[in-house]
């Protein structure tokens, strides 16, 4: 008779004071190092605070008034480039929105790209259907739904 991978009836002593006593040494280091990390992350926590209040600071009194007139012109210069714009496009005015768009799907070659693009399209989504049913098979067999590798039992008899 084989002794190899036999579990004894009672655990041994030696082996049963060095693993608890294993563990309430990681229980204490656990616990003194949380408190450490408690302490320094409310210093951290503090710091941070001072450094966001000297940043609002310089950026309201001092950095804003010095921005403030270049920001208006830049944007004033913007806005004017728009509009100038919006104003010599006649697409965006009469409702030609709408028959530019559909002029540039028909005769720029969108539908061509759409159909071109249909074939592909159709494998992607059935690759990631393929992909999803295999991931709900394999959350079905942890689950216990399903047999392992497709395999049926019929009336409990049979093993996997």
């Amino acid at each position: 008779m084989s002794w190899v991978g036999k579990l004894t009836d009672y655990p041994n002593p030696v082996t049963s004071a060095i693993s608890s006593r294993v563990i309430a040494e990681f229980g204490t280091i656990s616990i003194v190092m949380a408190a450490a990390a408690l302490i320094v992350a409310s210093f951290l926590a503090s710091a941070v605070y001072v450094v966001t209040g000297f940043i609002y600071v310089a950026a309201v009194y001092v950095f804003w008034p010095i921005l403030r007139p270049f920001l208006q012109m830049i944007l004033g210069t913007v806005s004017q480039i728009f509009e100038i714009i919006w104003d010599n496009i006649p697409v965006l005015s009469d409702r030609e929105v709408f028959s530019k768009l559909c002029e540039f799907y028909t005769f720029g070659g969108g539908s061509a790209s759409l159909r071109t693009l249909r074939p592909i399209m159709i494998t992607v989504l059935i690759l990631f259907l393929i992909v999803r049913i295999y991931k709900k098979t394999q959350k079905l067999q942890e689950v216990g739904y399903m047999a392992r590798h497709e395999v049926f039992t019929i009336q409990g008899t049979g093993s996997c």
